[in-house]
C-alpha cells in the first residue's frame, strides 16, 4: 500500500482531538506530522495530553487575543512545510495567520491541501467574519473539504465550495473509554448517587461554560417550571464561567430549590455525574458541534439540545434518543425536559438509543474514513 506524507496543521493540543492524531497515524497508508500553533489557550483549564503515539511539535510564534479570538502567528510553518516535502497538508480551519500562510506556501509548493473545519453559518467569530473574503478564496481554492456534520456541510457549500469535494468525518471523543468507565460506574451507581448527596433525586446534567452564549439561563429557568410539578428532580450544572455569581444569584432570589454548582471537575468525577444523571442538555444558542453530547451519549443519556448546536443536527434523532428545541424557547425547553423526565421507560429507551447511535455512527473509525478519503481524492484530483 502506497503511503502518504501528511501535515496536519492545529491550533492547540486538545485532549479531545489526541484520539484522531492517533489513530490516523496508525493508518497504513499515512506518515503523519502534526504542528500545533500553541500548547493551549488561556482560557483552557484542561492539562496538555502529551501522546507519542503520533510525531508532532509546537511551533514558536505568539498568540493573540483579537476579538475575543485566539489569533496565532507562527511564522516557522513556511520552513517546515519546505522541508518537509508533504504529500498533503490539511489545514484546521483557522483564520489565523499560520493558517493563511501555511495555504499560500502550499499553493507555491503546488501540495494539495485540505480544509478541515467545523463552521457553520451563526457561528462565527468577529476575527471570522473580518476575515470572511479570505476563507471563502480558501475553501474554493482547497483540493477537499471535512467537515463533522450536515450543517457545517452546508455552510460550506454557500461559501462557495463544490459539494463532490466535501467529505463528512463526524466528530468524536475517545468512545471507548467513556463506554467502559460509564458501564464501571453504572454497576453501583446508586452508591454513586448516594456519595453525591443525590440519592432520592432524579439528575438533569449541564457541562459547559457559564458563559452568555451557551443559554444556561433559560435552562435553569424550564428547571424551575418544571420542578414546581416534581420536587424529586435537581439540576448539577458543571463547570466555571463569568456568568457563575449571576446564575447562583438568580436562584436564590427566585427561590429555585436544589440546582448545583459543582465548578471545574477532574475526568473521574466528570465520568461520575455523566452515569448518575437521569438526562443532558445543552441549551445552547450558538455551538459549531457541542462535543459533550457525544460524551452524553456514549454514557448512555438522552439528549436535548438546540437548533444552534452542529451536533444536535445529526446525533439527536427527535422522539429517539431526545429533542432538538429552538435556541432561547423556554416553553419547548420545559416540554422537552418535562415529556423525558415524567416517563422513565421512556428515558431508557432514549438512552439505549443514544448509546446505539454514538457507537455506529460516531466512532473513530468513520471519522477516519472520512480523512483518508479526502487525503486520496486531494491526491487524485491536485490541481
Amino acid at each position: 500500500m502506497e503511503k502518504y506524507k501528511v501535515a496536519f496543521i492545529h491550533n492547540i493540543i486538545a485532549p479531545y482531538r489526541v484520539p484522531l492524531f492517533e489513530h490516523l497515524s496508525r493508518h497504513p497508508s499515512i506518515e503523519l506530522f502534526v504542528y500545533f500553533c500553541a500548547n493551549t489557550h488561556k482560557n483552557r483549564r484542561w492539562g496538555v495530553l502529551e501522546s507519542n503515539k503520533y510525531d508532532y511539535k509546537v511551533l514558536q510564534g505568539v498568540t493573540l487575543i483579537l476579538f475575543g479570538y485566539n489569533y496565532h502567528v507562527n511564522p516557522s510553518i513556511v520552513s517546515k512545510l519546505i522541508k518537509g516535502k508533504y504529500d498533503v497538508v490539511i489545514l484546521s480551519g483557522n483564520p489565523d495567520f499560520t493558517t493563511h500562510i501555511a495555504f499560500l506556501t502550499c499553493k507555491l509548493l503546488k501540495i494539495p491541501v485540505i480544509w478541515w473545519s467545523e463552521g457553520i453559518e451563526n457561528s462565527q467569530s468577529m476575527a471570522g467574519k473580518l476575515i470572511n473574503p479570505i476563507t471563502k478564496y480558501i475553501v474554493k481554492n482547497v483540493n477537499s473539504i471535512i467537515v463533522p456534520g450536515n450543517l457545517s456541510l452546508n455552510f460550506h457549500v454557500k461559501m462557495g465550495a463544490e459539494f463532490d469535494k466535501i467529505f463528512l468525518a463526524p466528530n468524536t471523543i475517545d468512545n471507548d473509554l467513556f463506554i467502559k468507565n460509564s458501564s464501571q460506574i453504572k454497576k453501583d451507581k446508586s452508591e454513586f448517587k448516594r456519595s453525591l448527596n443525590f440519592d432520592n433525586k432524579e439528575v438533569i446534567l449541564y457541562l459547559g461554560q457559564l458563559i452568555e452564549v451557551k443559554g444556561v439561563e433559560y435552562l435553569i429557568k424550564a428547571y424551575n417550571m418544571l420542578k414546581q410539578e416534581h420536587d424529586e428532580i435537581c439540576l448539577n450544572i458543571i463547570r466555571e464561567g463569568v456568568l457563575k455569581d449571576k446564575l447562583e444569584k438568580m436562584c436564590i432570589e427566585n427561590n429555585i430549590k436544589d440546582v448545583y454548582f459543582k465548578g471545574w471537575v477532574s475526568e473521574e468525577m466528570k465520568y461520575i455525574y455523566y452515569s448518575t444523571s437521569d438526562l443532558f442538555v445543552l441549551p445552547t444558542l450558538d455551538d459549531v458541534w457541542g462535543l459533550v453530547i457525544n460524551e452524553a451519549m456514549c454514557c448512555g443519556l438522552p439528549v436535548i439540545s438546540t437548533k444552534a448546536a452542529g451536533a444536535s443536527w445529526d446525533m439527536i434523532i427527535p422522539e429517539e434518543n431526545g429533542y432538538v428545541v429552538e435556541p432561547s424557547n423556554l416553553d419547548q425547553l420545559y416540554l422537552a425536559m418535562k415529556n423525558i423526565m415524567e416517563d422513565k421507560f421512556l428515558r431508557d429507551k432514549m438512552g439505549k438509543k443514544s448509546l446505539e447511535i454514538v457507537k455506529t455512527k460516531f466512532n473513530i473509525a468513520n471519522m477516519i474514513n472520512g480523512f483518508v478519503s479526502a487525503i486520496e481524492y486531494s491526491l487524485v484530483n491536485c490541481k
